[in-house]
């Protein structure tokens, strides 16, 4: 069993008191239980003045989290707040993984420091708590490279988690956190371990009704940048093939077209966001897509989001009534759409797990790791964008 306990401050600029409210609302001493990990989220702002090293320091357990522009703990929603879920338990044990700087797509980096944690471990573990950098992405050592590898050096364990995110144009400042320091060029994870524990999946991007009925195959994509769909080139392909009206000059309208691969092995499409187009008027995507995959687009809007996390929150309340935590990620686009109700869709998840004794913690993200499931019931590890992701323990 895990027990989860969440706590959180809006003190950014006295680190001891926000240390304090951190450890008051934790009560630590009567709650820890043998082994326990912090999960971290937070904006920059408490990076930069000293309390997430001090907290790192306070807490009796290892720490990995991100930077992110929007978090929720139980009955409390903020764009500007530090929050933590204490995980902790006499049956499972956890184990965090920092890898060296990653300044290529060589996968020796994340083998070594999977190696390295699993090495305190007991046996293979149920579950990484994954977040990977954004700045790795520029050499193709993103959110796709991350699953690949983990998935290959792990045999096939279940990888969860994010791409942290922050209020810059281009995110320059999101960061890596772990045990204390923040990092934008490694990749941190938290391994548990653990004979009955088995954590479940759930994820939600655009609902059937909001994925148009066009279907294409991609022709030619190479790592994130999409080139052809049906041999047609790709802004051609949106822009006259499908006659959706767009802007390719501006990020934002671009941003509002889902793309959605389907690998058509009875799982959930994969969802890329377009992040623009470059001067070879080349689709530039978060991430990586595949050849010979058919392709999909959607619609994306402030209902279709609220829409969207409504429902998957009822599914949840109905299927995890006895859940003992929920670690939550929501796309930084869902977020955006919001415009100026920018907290509507932390609201709706406040509003849902009100009566709810769980636990959870939400943050916003940059790109989520959520395993989906086939028809045989396996898992596969995948990268989404647009996506809201939770795993119940």
């Amino acid at each position: 069993m895990i027990k989860s306990i969440t706590a959180y401050t809006y003190e950014v600029d006295d680190v001891k008191l926000a240390v304090s409210e951190i450890l008051e609302q934790l009560h630590l001493e009567k709650n820890l239980l043998k082994n326990s990990v912090g999960i971290l989220h937070c904006s920059t702002y408490f990076v930069d003045s000293g309390v997430v090293e001090a907290l790192s320091r306070a807490l009796p357990f290892r720490v990995a989290g991100v930077t992110t522009l929007g978090s929720a703990v139980h009955d409390e929603i903020s764009e500007l707040a530090l929050t933590i879920m204490v995980l902790t338990s006499n049956e499972v044990n956890f184990s965090i993984g920092l890898t060296e700087p990653i300044t290529s797509r060589d996968e020796t980096v994340l083998r070594n420091a999977y190696e390295n944690a699993i090495a305190t471990l007991a046996g293979k573990p149920a579950l990484a708590i994954s977040y990977f950098p954004l700045a790795t992405s520029q050499f193709g050592a993103g959110g796709d490279f991350v699953v690949e590898t983990m998935s290959r050096i792990s045999d096939g364990i279940p990888v969860f988690g994010t791409m942290p995110v922050d209020n810059t144009h281009d995110f320059h400042e999101a960061r890596i956190l772990c045990d204390g320091k923040a990092y934008y060029d490694r990749f941190a994870f938290i391994l548990l371990q653990g004979k009955h524990l088995k954590p479940r999946f759930y994820l939600a991007a655009v609902s059937d009704e909001n994925i148009r009925k066009a279907r294409g195959v991609i022709t030619d994509a190479r790592g994130n940048l999409l080139y052809s769909v049906d041999n047609t080139p790709i802004l051609y392909y949106l822009k006259n093939t499908l006659g959706l009206p767009f802007d390719e000059s501006d990020p934002s309208s671009v941003h509002m077209i889902p793309l959605l691969m389907d690998f058509e092995d009875g799982a959930p499409p994969v969802v890329r966001a377009m992040n623009n187009f470059n001067s070879e008027r080349v689709a530039v995507c978060s991430g990586e897509l595949k050849n010979g995959v058919t392709l999909l687009t959607g619609r994306f809007n402030k209902n279709i989001v609220l829409e969207t996390t409504r429902n998957i929150l009822e599914k949840i309340r109905k299927a995890e009534p006895n859940a003992n935590g929920l670690l939550i990620y929501s796309c930084a686009a869902r977020y955006w759409t919001l415009g100026l109700d920018s907290l509507a869709e932390l609201e709706i998840i406040r509003d849902a797990l009100f009566e709810v004794k769980t636990p959870y913690l939400l943050g916003y993200s940059c790109g989520e790791l959520c395993p989906v499931q086939t028809p045989n019931g396996d898992l596969t590890n995948r990268m989404h964008n647009y996506t809201f992701i939770v795993c119940a323990f």
